[in-house]
């Protein structure tokens, strides 16, 4: 009896929060193609991703495209005798997906593999014909000139030397408190002081010329 009986068709459905952009991104990865042959898969109508599978395979690819960010469905193309209808995993299953499949087909590039040729970008071309250099020293702009700073002082006086013109204001003497204070007898140590130690010195390499 022949098991291949399974397809794993996607009809746009995508994870939860996927972005569709980041989601073609991963397709054009899993199949190795450019991103503009997987963009009619996302049409909403059911597209065939992949048949003539057995069922355990065709769930290996719908977990691999559910980590990709797109939810498929398994379909049995003719009854089998072992083979039940795979349900669609819902994107509430996506959490679900944290092993990749093992021994599918589809793989990922390895990195720094170049999936897309680059493509030639033309030099910049800049008309410059009707441009050209002043001559050193030559003035391109005119300074403009600057007027001269005009203060109007008719309203203000000088006052007569020794004129006052603003009282002082009067500053209360500080209050200070010394009643706990009192000043020691004139030649009392108020600190013991500690004792030093003689410098030691090693002059046996020194000698006079």
């Amino acid at each position: 009896m022949n098991e291949n009986t399974f397809a794993v068709t996607f009809s746009g459905q995508l994870v939860d929060g996927a972005n569709a952009d980041q989601v073609k991104a991963n397709f054009a990865q899993l199949f190795k193609v450019d991103i503009a042959k997987v963009a009619p898969m996302f049409s909403g109508k059911p597209v065939t991703i992949k048949k003539g599978l057995d069922e355990a395979t065709a769930k290996k690819y719908q977990q691999a495209l559910l980590k990709a960010g797109a939810v498929c469905q398994v379909v049995a193309l003719r009854p089998a005798a072992t083979a039940t209808p795979s349900p669609a995993v819902t994107p509430q299953a996506a959490a679900a997906a944290a092993t990749p499949a093992a021994g599918l087909k589809a793989t990922l590039a390895e990195p720094g593999v170049l999936l897309k040729e680059p493509e030639q970008v033309p030099p910049l071309q800049v008309e410059t014909s009707h441009l050209s250099l002043g001559a050193v020293g030559e003035t391109i702009i005119e300074p403009e000139p600057v007027p001269e700073f005009q203060a109007g002082l008719d309203g203000l006086s000088m006052a007569e030397v020794g004129v006052q013109l603003v009282p002082p204001t009067s500053v209360e003497a500080p209050q200070i408190d010394v009643s706990a204070l009192t000043l020691a007898e004139a030649g009392v140590v108020l600190k013991e002081p500690e004792p030093v130690e003689a410098a030691q010195i090693d002059t046996s390499k020194i000698s006079l010329a």
